[in-house]
């Protein structure tokens, strides 16, 4: 989870995250769904990526990748077929 960017003058010194295990006892709520049309920026972590960030469109995620340098990311954008699979399978937002 990012936490937070530290710095001054428009230059992030300290970017702070956290991460929990599996096995943690925290619980987390889907608030909502991505809807259809918006882009995750996903990076590359072997067998699960890590979101970074949840953007309006193809060019929004475009423009957040341009100012955030991740050399392993990558764009995919949420399709019908997901949000319809989420329906389907009664998966909707807590």
């Amino acid at each position: 989870m990012h936490e937070g960017d530290f710095g001054g003058s428009g230059v992030i010194v300290v970017s702070v995250r956290r991460t929990w295990s599996v096995e943690s006892d925290l619980r987390f709520d889907i608030v909502e769904r991505p809807a259809i049309g918006m882009v995750r920026v996903l990076q590359d972590l072997g067998d699960s990526p890590e979101l970074l960030h949840l953007a309006e469109n193809r060019e929004a995620a475009g423009r957040w990748l341009a100012s955030n340098s991740y050399s392993r990311a990558y764009l995919e954008e949420v399709s019908a077929d997901e949000v319809g699979a989420d329906v389907i399978e009664d998966r909707g937002a807590a």
